[in-house]
């Protein structure tokens, strides 16, 4: 099992994308506190830190890291405010259920969703961005323009051509964009938007990204093809069907 800084016992990603617990990933920013914090939220997300234990006080969070009293204060704080930990005064920092924390913090989505916390958020989260992108499909339906057309339609064939996993995600996430835009319902929007950029893409989709989007993208057209000819139910079928199959963890090909 592979060991965290501090020599404790990391759970085994299986199913995870190497880096999805990297604070650098997609640019983040590297900050002390930052790094100190995903380290603390890693060990509360995944039960090392079990709920009413005590976080190590400040001078051993400075020492274990290497770092100043402040940056440590502000790792603290962003777990306080992220609702993991409840600061009491002349007690100490004590992690709280986690029924109590913000879930839409990024940082506590990523994590959460690397490590599968209670062996099914991975599914709920694929679940909430399904009922979600339906629902905004269903909105932008009768909305798309020529435009939209045209945007989707070169996505759709850089995503018949390239090979790369990074500029297949990009063409990907981006055909989705258009129609979930047009739809103009932005708190929904941001929501998918989060889940997507904070799931880790399965393994398999990483190791052979062109024979996963050799499958995809043929979704991809018949939304395409339905939304053009009207065919909305089609297209929303077609949608639950892509996400359903290509947001897995344990098949080791897509379907045929």
């Amino acid at each position: 099992m592979p060991q965290s800084s501090a020599g404790r016992t990391r759970p085994e990603l299986l199913d995870v994308a190497p880096g999805a617990l990297d604070p650098k990933r997609r640019g983040r920013p590297n900050r002390l506190s930052t790094a100190v914090s995903e380290e603390l939220l890693r060990r509360i997300i995944s039960g090392e830190y079990p709920i009413g234990t005590l976080l190590p006080p400040e001078p051993q969070l400075v020492a274990e890291f290497d770092v100043s009293r402040p940056v440590a204060r502000e790792a603290v704080k962003f777990l306080e405010a992220a609702g993991l930990v409840s600061i009491r005064q002349g007690e100490g920092t004590v992690v709280r259920e986690s029924s109590r924390w913000n879930f839409l913090e990024p940082s506590v989505l990523r994590i959460a969703l690397a490590l599968n916390v209670g062996k099914r958020i991975r599914a709920d989260a694929v679940q909430l961005r399904l009922d979600l992108d339906l629902s905004l499909l269903a909105e932008a339906a009768p909305l798309l323009i020529e435009d939209d057309y045209v945007e989707m339609e070169a996505h759709l064939h850089t995503m018949d051509t390239e090979k790369s996993f990074s500029r297949l995600q990009a063409a990907d996430l981006a055909f989705h964009r258009v129609y979930q835009s047009r739809a103009g319902n932005q708190l929904t929007e941001g929501i998918v938007h989060l889940l997507v950029e904070e799931m880790p893409p399965p393994n398999r989709v990483i190791a052979n990204p062109r024979d996963s989007y050799d499958h995809a993208n043929r979704q991809h057209w018949a939304i395409y093809e339905a939304l053009r000819a009207g065919r909305a139910e089609d297209a929303l079928t077609t949608l639950r069907e892509h996400i359903s199959q290509m947001w897995t963890w344990r098949e080791e090909t897509p379907p045929a």
